[in-house]
């Protein structure tokens, strides 16, 4: 399956130099913020939240208490509305995602959304030319991007250790739960799919960071348990634009835990068996070295800095709705083997 003409490379900030502080209005405040996002911003010096919004807006004080939130409400309009507030991240499931995206650009402000970005392509897109219409930037939660160990990857490779980097693999593996112990991450209507999408996205995403644009994808999926909601096993073939290759492997039906991320290169090879662990192995032909590099304080705070970076230094986007497109467009070439 191909996909659409090719977008140019990059993402460019827009710069907006008379913005001192950003201060956050969150749609969506559930445990993502709670436990992720949340003390990443708090933690961003220059960023506040000003503003945030759960549907069950009880279970809000805990959180708006400790992060001294001054607007803490049930109605999305009442954050979008608020004058405080300059960005406005989208931590909703993905089928609200496009509505509350263009809604904030229409009013102004810049946006992040969670992932994946869109329930499809097309929804990704027209996300784009909302924010482009009304000047403001978009941001797409692939926080792995800014981790500590993927930017010691990211050094390595252009370093030259691997020589033409030509191939990945990701390979995602968990012992089966019933569907309903998911919520609505298997409900293909408020999700946009699976596990797969839901846990895969991240993956696609590090890896187009490192291969380039997928140009061509071929996928197979498979259900075994019959009260399986959506399917337990997934593999995808993507071919990239500069003639790599990766494999994406998702088993929601195994007897073990897996976490695997290869990149392989003409002259060496990066691997992680537990991407979140901060150690990975270089193997060439000198040897092999270990890398143990320290997480972040919280998961986020790499990203929200890099928000901050763009908005108010001036630096180039790295995570933009380009990007979450070009995702989008592999999710949906799952979603339709």
């Amino acid at each position: 399956m191909e996909t659409s003409p090719m977008l140019p490379r990059g993402g460019s900030s827009l710069g907006f130099p008379f913005m001192h502080e950003l201060n956050w209005g969150i749609i969506g405040c559930g445990d993502v913020v709670e436990k992720k996002s949340g003390p990443s911003i708090a933690l961003c010096p220059r960023s506040r939240i000003s503003a945030v919004m759960r549907r069950a807006v009880a279970k809000l004080t805990p959180f708006a208490d400790a992060y001294d939130v001054p607007l803490r409400t049930d109605d999305a309009d009442e954050v979008l509305n608020c004058e405080d507030v300059n960005i406005v991240y989208i931590a909703t499931p993905p089928s609200r995602h496009k509505d509350y995206v263009i809604a904030a650009a229409e009013r102004g402000h810049h946006v992040l959304v969670e992932k994946p970005m869109g329930m499809t392509a097309e929804d990704s897109q027209a996300m784009i030319d909302a924010c482009e219409r009304a000047g403001v930037e978009l941001f797409v939660a692939y926080y792995r991007r800014f981790h500590p160990h993927v930017a010691k990857m990211r050094e390595l490779i252009a370093g030259g250790a691997l020589g033409e980097l030509i191939h990945g693999q990701a390979e995602y593996s968990m012992p089966y739960r019933p569907g309903k112990e998911h919520g609505w991450r298997v409900d293909p209507q408020v999700s946009g799919g699976g596990l797969f999408v839901d846990i895969l996205a991240h993956r696609i995403d590090l890896m187009n960071d490192f291969l380039g644009d997928p140009a061509a994808m071929h996928g197979a999926m498979r259900r075994l348990h019959e009260d399986s909601l959506i399917e337990d096993l997934a593999t995808m073939l993507v071919t990239y634009d500069g003639g790599g290759q990766a494999v994406f492997v998702g088993n929601f039906a195994s007897q073990s835990f897996i976490d695997r991320f290869v990149l392989s290169g003409t002259l060496g090879e990066i691997r992680t068996d537990s991407l979140d662990s901060g150690k990975f192995t270089l193997r060439c032909k000198a040897g092999e070295e270990n890398f143990a590099c320290a997480p972040d304080v919280a998961p986020h705070v790499g990203l929200m800095r890099h928000i901050e970076s763009v908005l108010l230094d001036g630096a180039p986007n790295e995570t933009s709705g380009r990007d979450g497109l070009l995702t989008d467009r592999v999710l949906d070439a799952h979603r339709a083997s």
